[in-house]
């Protein structure tokens, strides 16, 4: 018999980048309800707040946490509090990211702000955050980091015209997702399992213009096979199992959710 215990995140302490809306926000309560503490870390001191009541009120312990997390220092200061509060991390959910919309091509003159900020808050700000939230579950070799990538960083979408914000974020997922590879195999042997989820095109706060955007929306969905928008809590289930026990000989994976997009 399957043991469903597993799956549970009983007294698990977590913490979620990125948890004032949308995928994050969908995974730190999922958590919660499994059982989990969660730490809800946003620059959205407002939502963040919300996110962090909601958990509260499911009888889970949460803190919020303003940071910048392309900022080394604050991300140190982040985990350290998390740490403080909670007396250990198990879970990590590296989610925060941007999505710069510039349609300026790779040779205008903005294009290099675009590529800086974008690879400072996709790429170099989960770095950041592995690299803390490690140096808390190597010496107890025990942990589950789970990043956020995106199909983007499988495949380069159809939008011809997106220019260099796109190909700023396409590079930058596609070095989350591999840099959660690398990471897997040097800390494989703590016992620290380092995965990345690859959503497709989500409902929420950051993809607002595409879902008042008919034309786009359109677009997206008749190259998705299953031809519609995920909500943001059908990301949770990938995460979840992520961080649970269940996953226990799992990791390195990219795991692609993305409603058959990249099967074309």
């Amino acid at each position: 018999m399957v043991d469903l215990s597993m799956f549970s995140l009983a007294g698990k302490k977590a913490l979620v980048t990125g948890a004032a809306g949308g995928i994050g926000k969908a995974s730190a309560i999922a958590m919660a309800k499994a059982g989990a503490d969660v730490a809800v870390i946003d620059l959205k001191e407002e939502w963040g707040l919300e996110t962090t009541e909601q958990i509260r009120s499911l009888g889970r312990k949460s803190i919020f946490i303003k940071a910048d997390l392309a900022d080394i220092e604050q991300v140190e200061m982040m985990v350290k509090k998390v740490v403080e509060e909670f007396g250990q991390l198990d879970i990590a959910f590296n989610n925060a990211g941007i999505m710069v919309g510039s349609t300026e091509p790779t040779l205008g003159d903005s294009a290099l702000a675009n590529w800086k900020k974008q690879i400072d808050v996709n790429l170099n700000s989960v770095f950041y955050c592995c690299r803390e939230e490690a140096k808390y579950m190597v010496p107890r070799k025990y942990g589950s980091i789970i990043n956020t990538a995106s199909m983007s960083g499988t495949i380069a979408n159809n939008f011809p015209n997106f220019g260099s914000g796109f190909v700023a974020y396409c590079t930058a997922k596609a070095g989350v997702k591999h840099m959660s590879k690398a990471l897997a195999t040097e800390w494989a042997k703590f016992n620290v399992r380092v995965n990345s989820i690859s959503p497709g095109y989500v409902i929420s706060p950051m993809t607002i213009g595409v879902q008042e955007d008919k034309k786009l929306l359109n677009h997206e969905n008749s190259t998705t096979p299953m031809n519609r928008q995920a909500a943001a809590e059908e990301m949770a289930g990938g995460v979840l199992y992520l961080a649970s026990d269940s996953a226990s000989f799992t990791t390195g994976l990219d795991l692609i959710m993305d409603g058959g997009h990249t099967c074309w």
